[in-house]
């Protein structure tokens, strides 16, 4: 029997967004504690940060 061929390579970046916003949201929960009960509080205001760092990186790399 041949062996399986290799899969493809992945096209993906390795960080995705989500997994960007999912690690900041962890980093906010650490500094806030530990403390549960503020998940979504958490999680929205990573996403807000994830989305500013990459307009502001876009933005950049626009200039001259």
């Amino acid at each position: 029997m041949p062996a399986p061929a290799p899969a493809p390579e992945s096209k993906v970046p390795t960080s995705s967004l989500e997994e960007r916003i999912r690690r900041r949201a962890y980093e906010l929960y650490v500094q806030r504690g530990n403390q549960p009960g503020s998940d979504l509080d958490n999680w929205l205001q990573a996403e807000e940060e994830v989305r500013q760092a990459e307009e502001d990186a876009g933005d950049k790399s626009l200039r001259y």
